[in-house]
């Protein structure tokens, strides 16, 4: 197991908890694995350890608990068998990449990443990301996307070209994606990751990210997050999840990112 892995196992688990509603690893195994409590020789009710190591990341499940867990937890198994997880590993061979992980997408990011073909035959990946496209991405805010952005930001490094926009594309959809749970329990880790797999392979001149990019990212968020806590209560609890996305990213319209070289935050609010 490497990091990649432990954050999928931590994520999946974290995510499992917070869709069924409990507080413990006890309270997991017996909706999940009910079989496994029974009376031992004193008496006992018994379970096993495992989910406490998937709490710490220490063991993937397998497929076979993995499909049970989904067959209870829809969208659980999306989450831990993400195409994301492989693109992270910059080893893989971007030609590679791009033949086994873009199909993998779902069809709202395909069409983006796709020349437009009536006849849906000979598909072409379109040559860059404009900013039109890279709108169409951060709105919406899943890790489909992310996977997407991080794939072109290799094929942009190859090429030297675009670089810049579309690493702060990335940036804004992670703190999007940091507004919900089970995301939001783990805007530090992501931030981390994303600089060790994704931001680092820029090169200096090139990176949005400074030597405080952790605190940044994380005041980023507080002020995003600042900005909905104004926002009348009724209102937002009348808001989707997709409204709240093109709020976030209409919020982040309006703020300038910086150069790096001459100021301190990446965020700065000038008009709400």
């Amino acid at each position: 197991m490497d990091y990649i892995d432990i954050f999928r196992v931590v994520l999946w688990y974290t995510f499992i908890k917070y869709r069924l509603s409990v507080n413990s690893n006890y309270q997991i195994s017996r909706v999940i694995e009910p079989d496994n409590f029974r009376i031992n020789d004193h008496r006992r009710i018994y379970c096993d350890k495992k989910w406490r190591n998937y709490q710490k990341g220490l063991n993937v499940p397998n497929s076979k608990l993995v499909e049970r867990v989904e067959s209870i937890v829809t969208g659980s198994s999306s989450i831990i068998n993400h195409v994301l997880w492989q693109v992270l590993r910059d080893l893989v061979d971007i030609d590679l990449l791009i033949e086994q992980s873009i199909g993998k997408l779902s069809w709202e990011v395909q069409r983006i990443l796709y020349k437009s073909n009536k006849y849906n035959c000979d598909r072409k990946l379109v040559e860059g990301l404009s900013p039109k496209k890279l709108i169409q991405l951060e709105r919406l805010a899943s890790l489909d996307a992310l996977a997407a952005l991080v794939i072109f930001l290799r094929l942009s490094i190859m090429e030297s070209k675009g670089i810049v926009d579309i690493s702060r594309a990335i940036y804004r959809t992670l703190l999007i994606i940091c507004m919900k749970k089970p995301y939001s329990h783990f805007s530090e880790s992501l931030i981390l990751l994303m600089h060790a797999q994704v931001f680092s392979l820029a090169d200096s001149k090139q990176s949005i990210l400074g030597d405080s990019f952790k605190d940044d990212f994380l005041r980023d968020l507080q002020i995003l997050r600042s900005q909905f806590s104004m926002i009348d209560n009724e209102k937002l609890a009348d808001y989707t999840w997709k409204e709240d996305v093109k709020a976030s990213s209409d919020f982040l319209e309006k703020v300038r990112f910086h150069n790096l070289f001459e100021e301190s935050t990446i965020m700065t609010v000038e008009a709400i």
